[in-house]
């Protein structure tokens, strides 16, 4: 048997891991008290993201140079020093923690994008299944989903009786678990052979690449927006859910995105026979449908409805993964991914500081109107250019 055939375990282990952060949907309250501003909360996040975004190329070609495994460790370790500290921060009633925490959890982020992805397309190109990239990749993010469902089922009834304080205490410790699968995971052949070319001129190849794919930088430029947008909204969630139902209740709604994205990954391999492209237009738009009906009643059901998009997400999040893997180089596999991850640093930074300012000033709820608004512009245009590109070549124009 092939060695790397392990992988495929490892990846569901390591992404139940990954999900098992209890705080992950209180984290903005966490830091709303603080701070005492959800300006400030948000530009936690902000940091990371820029943290993230200024390293996403030296890590992306650390990772295509250096191999796959020695990445996910570094990602793994940094993970736990970020959530240690943000532990410590709230022990100490200490802001500055809660930004030098944003720095390694921007530094994690970089060493993880793209990686992750490229690890399993890569394996499973060695086992010669690359047309099964998109169900292992659904079937590891159904247990990012569970591992995030029972996070949320155990701090609804841990901040019931006790803070938030001890329950970010609580989410360091299973985290060191992705230290270990990390270190078992076996490395690809094609990181194990790299040819050597000097950082600059690999970081020229892949974004050469990268731009002249027209493809390619359509799906890469809606992906960018629309996760830049989702990121800010995933912040932001719990404050606008704070104001309609009581905190402990939130983790509840939490729990029930969990499932519903479970759902989505556990169905995405059904609708492979549809083509990844109207998968993922059709889901993005069934999202946007949910979440206006949500926020037009604006009552306690509202953040339920909002957890049903997570199904959408599921279906939408690997048709896109799918495509961009198909459409990316292997020799720069990580560092494509990167570049776009660059580009969502800058605006998903710039977008969740204004989320954060829009909530000061006119509370949450009209922060995730504004993220509903553009979002459903990014599909009209989107819907726009691919109807304008069929009927160029239909008149034979390309």
């Amino acid at each position: 048997m092939n060695p790397i055939q392990r992988n495929i375990r490892l990846f569901k282990i390591d992404a139940f891991l990954a999900g098992i952060w209890p705080l992950s949907t209180l984290a903005i309250i966490y830091f709303e008290q603080i701070t005492h501003s959800y300006a400030l909360a948000m530009l936690v996040w902000s940091v990371a993201n820029l943290t993230q975004t200024f390293l996403e190329i030296p890590t992306g070609i650390f990772s295509d140079k250096i191999g796959r495994r020695k990445t996910l460790m570094m990602a793994a370790l940094t993970i736990l020093i970020c959530f240690l500290l943000w532990a410590l921060a709230g022990q100490f009633e200490m802001v500055s923690l809660l930004f030098i925490g944003a720095l390694f959890w921007g530094l994690s982020d970089a060493f993880l994008s793209g990686t992750n992805e490229a690890l399993m397309y890569e394996t499973m190109n060695e086992l010669n299944e690359k047309g099964d990239f998109a169900t292992l990749y659904a079937k590891s993010n159904f247990w990012v989903q569970c591992g995030l469902g029972l996070s949320a089922l155990f701090a609804a009834g841990w901040t019931y009786f006790y803070s938030l304080q001890s329950l970010a205490w609580i989410s360091v410790f299973p985290i060191a678990g992705q230290l270990v699968t990390a270190w078992l995971f076996v490395e690809p052949k094609r990181t194990q052979q790299q040819t050597r070319t000097t950082s600059w001129a690999h970081f020229l190849i892949a974004f050469r690449r990268l731009w002249r794919n027209k493809k390619l930088r359509f799906y890469a430029t809606i992906s960018v927006i629309d996760e830049a947008v989702g990121f800010a909204f995933l912040r932001i969630e719990a404050s606008y859910y704070s104001t309609l139902i009581q905190t402990w209740l939130i983790n509840i709604v939490r729990f029930v995105k969990q499932v519903s994205g479970m759902i989505g990954f556990a169905i995405a391999p059904l609708f492979k026979r549809f083509g990844s492209v109207k998968c993922f237009f059709g889901a993005l738009t069934l999202n946007e449908f949910l979440r206006m009906i949500a926020l037009l009643l604006n009552d306690t059901f509202s953040p339920f409805i909002m957890a049903l998009r997570n199904m959408c997400w599921g279906v939408s999040d690997t048709a896109k993964t799918d495509i961009l893997q198909q459409e990316f180089s292997d020799n720069q596999r990580a560092t494509m991914q990167s570049i776009i991850s660059l580009v969502k640093g800058i605006l998903g930074a710039i977008i969740m500081y204004l989320f954060g300012v829009i909530a000061d000033i006119s509370g949450p709820r009209m922060a995730v109107v504004t993220a509903m608004c553009v979002k459903i512009m990014v599909l009209i245009v989107s819907f726009i250019i691919l109807k304008k590109g069929k009927k160029n070549v239909r008149t034979g124009k390309i």
